[in-house]
């Protein structure tokens, strides 16, 4: 029984403790006339991590890809509700689609995509955001 409780508590410190390492930069982008500072998912540990265990996706996050293919995201331990933009190569929003929290279907993009900004659910819709608006990657300010 001590042996079992030792296992599930390193088990438990190293999952916790995967969740605080992985860091990710800051990035100012345009969508559209809206211009705000989002994370970067570039590795595949970022992007897979993206925005798991969080209490607020106030900002977002943008998953680039260095190629462009089909995706699909879910929403294993992630709590938030989003909403999800396909990017497509002349970087313009492919579709917007609805993700709801903790659900593990995969949302896929309708053809190949170069990423996918994930903001709070509602978002693009405010900001009067749809398929075909501009997507730029300012850097450390847009002007």
């Amino acid at each position: 029984m001590m042996n079992y409780l030792l296992s599930a508590f390193f088990a438990l410190s190293f999952s916790v403790a995967a969740v605080e390492d992985i860091q990710f930069e800051k990035e100012w982008i345009k969508v559209g006339h809206v211009k705000f500072q989002t994370e970067l998912a570039l590795t595949p540990e970022q992007r897979a991590r993206g925005l798991m265990y969080r209490d607020s996706a106030e900002n977002g996050m943008l998953f680039l890809y260095d190629e462009a293919r089909v995706l699909s995201f879910w929403m294993r331990n992630t709590k938030v509700p989003l909403d999800i933009a396909y990017i497509k190569a002349d970087w313009t929003i492919e579709l917007v689609q609805q993700l709801i929290p903790f659900d593990e279907t995969g949302k896929a993009s309708q053809g190949p995509v170069i990423g996918a900004l994930e903001m709070p659910q509602g978002w693009f819709k405010a900001q009067g955001l749809e398929a075909g608006t501009k997507i730029v990657r300012c850097g450390i300010k847009c002007d």
